[in-house]
């Protein structure tokens, strides 16, 4: 467990990311200011119990909630090459509360709730239009909070989506990451896009 959101950003920033990123699938490694944010959040409220990772790739929210001392978590992911990634960190790790399925996070359905749910899912470019509010929704069908990255532009048409799927979503903080060149597309030595990270809460 690290004493600070700085300590944890550091932890995540030196995680294992895809060896072979899939487009289709839009993985890049999720931004580690903002995974730890979302995570430093959640435990600074007391939801790290029963955590879901939706999407989770190689399983940036997934270890840095379980090194932060989180109870259980569940690490799904449609990509066994990226899931395998994950489950090599976490038992490098001996971070023993971590569980793997891979499973299509869009077609999900547990049975069950969890305390929070930790996401970034595809923006929707590449994935197929409307990818993102696919998992929004999975996401609020299994958990009470939800944690989420977005572009900034959708900013408004996710709130409203939030809102028709039973939830309330507060920005806590906007950024820009930059992306490294992981594909043929790219040509600019880094790539800059406006995201906002969110907290979307069923309501009462």
């Amino acid at each position: 467990m690290f004493e600070s959101k700085k300590e944890l950003e550091l932890f995540v920033e030196k995680l294992p990311v895809f060896k072979r990123p899939k487009l289709r699938l839009e993985q890049y490694p999720t931004d580690a200011p903002l995974v730890a944010a979302a995570v430093w959040d959640a435990y600074m409220r007391g939801l790290l119990t029963e955590v879901l990772d939706l999407g989770c790739g190689t399983g940036r929210f997934s270890l840095a909630a379980a090194a932060m001392g989180a109870r259980r978590v569940l690490c799904i992911d449609i990509d066994p090459e990226a899931i395998q990634i994950a489950k090599e960190t976490a038992e490098a790790l001996g971070l023993g509360a971590v569980d793997f399925l891979v499973a299509d996070a869009t077609r999900l359905w547990l049975g069950r709730s969890f305390a929070v749910v930790f996401q970034n899912p595809p923006f929707g470019i590449w994935s197929g239009r409307g990818s993102d509010i696919a998992f929004l929704q999975t996401a609020l069908r299994h958990g009470e909070v939800v944690y989420t990255i977005h572009k900034l532009p959708t900013l408004n048409y996710v709130s409203a989506k939030a809102e028709e799927l039973g939830g309330v979503l507060k920005v806590l903080e906007r950024a820009v990451i930059t992306i490294k060149p992981m594909y043929r597309h790219h040509r600019k030595r880094l790539h800059k896009v406006e995201v906002f990270l969110a907290v979307v809460r069923q309501k009462a």
